[in-house]
C-alpha cells in the first residue's frame, strides 16, 4: 500500500467517543461512560478505551447491540422548558420529560440540564460535537439566569460570587452577577459557564440566600424570543454560527506600542495616559455583559409573572 493510501486511511480515522457523539447517540461525556462500561463494540469486539480510532467507512460500531450510523442531518432546537419537567430522554419515576414536548421523529438530546423546578431556555440537538462545545467548561459558554432571592443581595456577596464559591470542597468558576436595574435588590442576573447539579441555587444558598424563583433566560446568548412555556423553535443559522464562535478559543491579540504624537509622552508601560481611560471604559462594558440581550423583554415577562403570583397570594390571604 502506497504512502498516499496510508495517509488517506489515517485522515478518515476518528476517536470512538467522537464518532458515537457525532452520530447523535449521546453527548461526548455520556459516550465515554458507554465505552467504559463495555456497552460498545467495534467489529464484534468490546472496546473500553474512548480514544480508540475507528474508520466510519469500514468499521462496524454498535452500542448495546444496535449499529451506530452516521447522521446525514443535524437538528438544533430551542425549547422553553416549563417547571415540572425533567431534562432527560427517559425518567424512571415516570415524570414528564422535555422530550414529551417535542414531536419530532428523530432522536434529540438536551444540551446540559435544567432542574425540575427551574424553567427557561433549553437547547436540544442530535449534533454531539456541538453539544460538547456548548457544555465543556473549557469553552466558557455562559448561561444567564434571572434569580429572585428571599432578601436583597449584599455587595460583598456579589464579589464572592465573582471570585468563586466552594461547593463540595471545590471552587466554582467566577460568575457574572448584576442587580437588575430599577427593581428590588433581591432580583439579579447571574451567569455561569459550568454545569454542576443545581449550581446557581447552591452558590446562593452557600451565602445564605434562598432562591424563590429561577429562570434561565439565555444559553450562549440564545434567548426564548416569543416562546411560551412548552413551546419550541428551530435555532436560526445566525444563532448557531454565533454560538460556535463563543465556544471557539480566542487567539491573544498583541499590539505594538503606539508612537507618541507631537509633544506627547509615553508612560512607563509604553502607552499614552489617554489609553488608561479607554481601558476603564472597556472594563465597564464587560461588567454589564451579564445582562441578557433580550433583557427588557425578559424582565417584562418576569415582572408580569411576579405580579400574578403576588395577586394569587393576596387572594388566598383574603
Amino acid at each position: 500500500m502506497s504512502e498516499e493510501s496510508n495517509s488517506s486511511e489515517e485522515n478518515k480515522l476518528t476517536r470512538l467517543n467522537k464518532f458515537i457523539s457525532n452520530a447523535g447517540v449521546t453527548a461526548r461525556r455520556k459516550a465515554d461512560e458507554l465505552i467504559f462500561t463495555g456497552r460498545v463494540t467495534v467489529n464484534m469486539q468490546t472496546v473500553t478505551e474512548p480514544g480508540t480510532k475507528v474508520n466510519p467507512d469500514k468499521d462496524v460500531v454498535k452500542v448495546d447491540g444496535e449499529k451506530v450510523r452516521p447522521l446525514t442531518e443535524f437538528i438544533y432546537v430551542v425549547l422553553f422548558k416549563p417547571r415540572g419537567y425533567v431534562t432527560t430522554t427517559h425518567d424512571e419515576k415516570g415524570r414528564p420529560t422535555v422530550m414529551d414536548l417535542i414531536g419530532l421523529n428523530t432522536r434529540l438530546y438536551p444540551i446540559g440540564r435544567l432542574d425540575y423546578d427551574t424553567d427557561g431556555v433549553l437547547l436540544l440537538t442530535n449534533d454531539g460535537e456541538f453539544s460538547n462545545m456548548m457544555m465543556h467548561p473549557r469553552h466558557k459558554v455562559f448561561k444567564t439566569y434571572f434569580a429572585k432571592l428571599d432578601k436583597p443581595i449584599e455587595e460583598a456577596d456579589m464579589r464572592k460570587l465573582r471570585e468563586g464559591i466552594m461547593i463540595d470542597g471545590k471552587p466554582t468558576s467566577r460568575a457574572k452577577v448584576r442587580i437588575i436595574p430599577n427593581t428590588a435588590d433581591q432580583n439579579i442576573w447571574i451567569s455561569i459557564h459550568e454545569g454542576r447539579n443545581r449550581q446557581v441555587r447552591r452558590m446562593l444558598e452557600e451565602l445564605g440566600y434562598m432562591v424563590q424563583r429561577l429562570k434561565r433566560v439565555e444559553y450562549a446568548r440564545i434567548g426564548l424570543d416569543s416562546l411560551k412555556p412548552g413551546e419550541w423553535r428551530y435555532m436560526t443559522e445566525e444563532e448557531l454560527r454565533d454560538a460556535r464562535k463563543l465556544a471557539t478559543p480566542k487567539m491573544p491579540v498583541f499590539r505594538k506600542p503606539e508612537e507618541a504624537g507631537e509633544g506627547g509622552k509615553k508612560d512607563k508601560k509604553g502607552g499614552k495616559k489617554k489609553k488608561k481611560k479607554d481601558k476603564k471604559k472597556k472594563i465597564k462594558i464587560t461588567d454589564t455583559a451579564v445582562e441578557p440581550s433580550t433583557g427588557s423583554d425578559v424582565l417584562e415577562s418576569i415582572s408580569k409573572e411576579l405580579e400574578d403570583i403576588s395577586e394569587k397570594i393576596s387572594d388566598t390571604k383574603e
